[in-house]
């Protein structure tokens, strides 16, 4: 087991390090000036040229690398051009919002995706299979900015049953002592449920965006996996003992299907933390999504770069306590890691 976990964290390691390559060449070679977007159209050439030597952008490439990686290993990833302040506080500042909002729509996605495609797959081409699919149709083809205006639209204007998109919390209210950075659990830690159950409504309507979306590919992934141990021999095997349906489901079927789950799950959640840029701009969710989202607007290429290296190290963690997982689970699979 030491073995397989250490083969898995060399080869999370050299996918950061490809990360750091990949988001620094990609920045580089975007079209605009980050120094003329910062001091704006009415600056004099003679002061964009000044900033661009200040900020290391006239340098050689290999030179602006070997700054940058020597910055990343103080935990430096540059100033943000647009606002002056450190990459890394704009975006850690930001990182709880958007990992609460992501937890939640998870959360979302788990408790309509997973009892429903495990329910499909026990009884393939009834009401709830059929219904199932045409949901996972549906929510695999609305987009997320087209859901989040139908439900503001349902469950704010129409209804009243939620708050506006105006961020976390009502306006002119506190947030509660900093512990974690989310609010619901720092405000249950402080015991102001008053305050939890305004965060929790507030958080409503932009995770049921995110949620709804991600339930479908659950579903699918659970559905499809559970079905594809139907025909197993250990399940033909156990059904000619006479073993209830149910229980060669729950303990068969979906204990041998729990390593393709566990892998749409860990998708999921990646997509969830780096794809909610639109849903925190429409929610506006002060989350790390809308900090990139400003920043594409003022060509802050520094703060692009430091929101997708945070986004993808954060990927790479998770597909890494993954495979820890299928480890875990599964014997196999360090067996098979050893033998390569």
């Amino acid at each position: 087991m030491l073995r397989y976990v250490l083969r898995r964290l060399a080869i999370s390691v050299v996918t950061v390090v490809g990360l750091v390559l990949v988001t620094f060449i990609v920045v580089r070679i975007l079209p605009g000036d980050a120094a003329a977007a910062r001091l704006g159209p009415e600056a004099s050439q003679a002061d964009v040229d000044a900033l661009r030597t200040q900020l290391g952008l006239d340098d050689s490439l290999p030179r602006q690398l070997l700054d940058y990686t020597t910055g990343l290993l103080k935990g430096d990833l540059g100033p943000a051009v647009s606002t002056g302040r450190p990459v890394s506080d704009e975006l850690f500042d930001r990182l709880p919002a958007t990992i609460e909002l992501a937890f939640a729509g998870l959360v979302i996605a788990l408790l309509i995706g997973f009892p429903w495609g495990l329910l499909a797959a026990a009884r393939p081409g009834r009401v709830g299979d059929v219904s199932g699919r045409l949901f996972a149709v549906l929510g695999s083809s609305m987009a997320p900015i087209w859901l989040g205006l139908l439900l503001i639209f349902g469950f704010y204007s129409t209804w009243h049953l939620f708050p506006g998109p105006v961020g976390r919390l009502a306006i002119g209210t506190p947030p509660p002592p900093e512990v974690t950075g989310t609010y619901v659990f720092d405000s249950l830690l402080a015991g102001d449920f008053g305050l939890a159950w305004q965060s929790i409504q507030y958080l409503a309507l932009p995770a049921l965006t995110l949620g709804l979306g991600a339930s479908a590919a659950v579903f699918k992934m659970v559905r499809s996996a559970v079905l594809h141990t139907a025909e197993s021999g250990f399940v033909r095997t156990a059904r000619a003992y006479g073993v209830p349906g149910r229980e060669v489901l729950l303990r068969d079927q979906l204990r041998n299907a729990m390593l393709q789950v566990l892998t749409a799950i860990g998708l999921v959640f990646g997509f969830l933390l780096g794809g909610n840029i639109i849903v925190e701009r429409l929610f506006n969710w002060p989350g790390m999504g809308r900090v990139a989202y400003d920043a594409l607007g003022s060509n802050d290429l520094g703060l692009l770069q430091g929101y997708a290296l945070i986004i993808g190290t954060l990927y790479i963690l998770l597909n890494l306590a993954v495979d820890l997982v299928y480890g875990v689970i599964d014997p196999r699979v360090r067996l098979g890691g050893s033998n390569s």
